[in-house]
């Protein structure tokens, strides 16, 4: 049954489709999303594969959620089609009758987009949140009317390079919400003390997912490395993942037990920024790091690794230092330097604010998007006068 979509002017029925139920950097931006089309007037709905963290926020933030288990993981990192978790899709979508689907990682990406296709929902998109492309992806663009939002010309060039053709690909960066731009100092000040940290002491962060691609174990290193050089400097580590109790094992390992904190999940990532001096990402991998335009927004500089779309948004020796993932004594130089120059660390920090506002602005995402979606509306429709 083909469903029709709204006029340019009405209100679209967005559902998103998200492959995880923890928070991350893809699921926070789902969340952020379907806050910010709401906001505007639109109806939106996130089906989650399972109860989790994503949908304790999303139902705090009272957008519906629905509830269909997806993820279906199979040998070699890769995933399966599940045709129950299809039915249920596409149970749902010619119940609830979506103008779009919109889906974020693999999982979601295979069983979204093909229920979308089955029961004719005018516009199929998913988002590339990584690096990683999989078979899959070419397949599923060709076999439907599907279009994939890379968060970076990196990403695209990726699925190009796959297959993909680049028509059919839409380079939106993600925004970043207004909480993120406010002023968390006297919070800040409180969690420091509360996580045990000295109110003088320089702090450097790390606010990822703890896997291997974001580089905590060489972030350890540098710490031990950097607290060798600067005694007073604390270590911050936020987020989980299946590297916990290596990482915990490792600080000990490297006697720094003492100098790192490790703050595990914690929804209060803006006051996070805010107790943090410099942020430091030595990942190996990455699309568009949300938790660098998070530092930034707070307007905190930004050691990284120079891979990935990460150029796209930190301008080195302008917004913070960029540097090759294996260049160790790098890193170390430029963080010792920024915890010795406050007034650099406070320069390159409001760079890297203005920045962030005036191209990495949630406004400027959703404007986009919905552009995006009303202009594949519009072909949809006409292909449909066309029959």
């Amino acid at each position: 049954m083909d469903m029709p979509g709204g006029t340019a002017d009405e209100r679209l029925r967005i559902l998103q489709i998200v492959g995880n139920s923890v928070i991350g950097g893809a699921e926070n931006h789902v969340l952020t999303l379907a806050q910010a089309l709401r906001a505007r007037g639109h109806v939106v709905a996130v089906v989650c594969p399972r109860p989790g963290p994503l949908v304790d926020a999303l139902r705090d933030a009272r957008v519906p959620v629905h509830l269909i288990e997806h993820v279906m993981p199979a040998p070699g990192d890769e995933y399966t089609l599940c045709f129950p978790a299809l039915w249920a899709l596409g149970t749902l979508m010619q119940r609830w009758r979506p103008t779009v689907v919109h889906s974020h990682l693999y999982p979601a990406h295979l069983h979204g987009t093909l229920a979308g296709q089955l029961t004719g929902v005018p516009v199929l998109l998913t988002t590339a949140h990584t690096l990683v492309v999989r078979p899959g992806d070419p397949w599923l663009i060709a076999l439907t009317r599907g279009r994939i939002i890379a968060v970076s010309r990196a990403a695209k060039a990726l699925l190009v390079q796959a297959g993909v053709p680049p028509g059919r690909i839409r380079v939106v960066y993600n925004g970043i919400a207004p909480p993120y731009f406010q002023d968390e100092t006297a919070q800040a000040r409180r969690v420091r003390q509360q996580l045990g940290i000295p109110p003088d002491a320089p702090v450097v962060g790390i606010i990822a997912r703890l896997s291997a691609e974001k580089g905590h174990r060489a972030f350890l290193h540098l710490a031990r490395d950097i607290a060798a050089l600067r005694p007073a400097a604390r270590f911050l580590v936020v987020g989980t993942g299946p590297l916990a109790d290596e990482l915990h094992a490792l600080a000990a390992h490297l006697g720094i037990a003492e100098r790192v904190v490790f703050t595990g999940a914690r929804r209060d990532v803006t006051v996070l920024n805010h107790a943090i001096d410099i942020f430091a990402l030595p990942s190996r991998e990455e699309a568009l790091p949300l938790a660098v335009l998070e530092a930034m927004a707070a307007g905190r500089p930004v050691v990284a690794s120079a891979v990935g779309g990460v150029p796209e948004v930190v301008v080195d020796g302008e917004t913070g230092f960029l540097l090759r993932p294996d260049d160790h004594p790098g890193f170390v130089r430029a963080v010792v330097t920024l915890i010795d120059r406050p007034a650099l660390r406070a320069r390159l920090g409001e760079r890297g604010r203005a920045r962030v506002r005036a191209r990495f602005g949630v406004d400027r995402m959703v404007q986009t998007l919905l552009r995006y979606y009303r202009a594949l509306l519009a072909v949809h429709r006409g292909d449909r006068r066309r029959r």
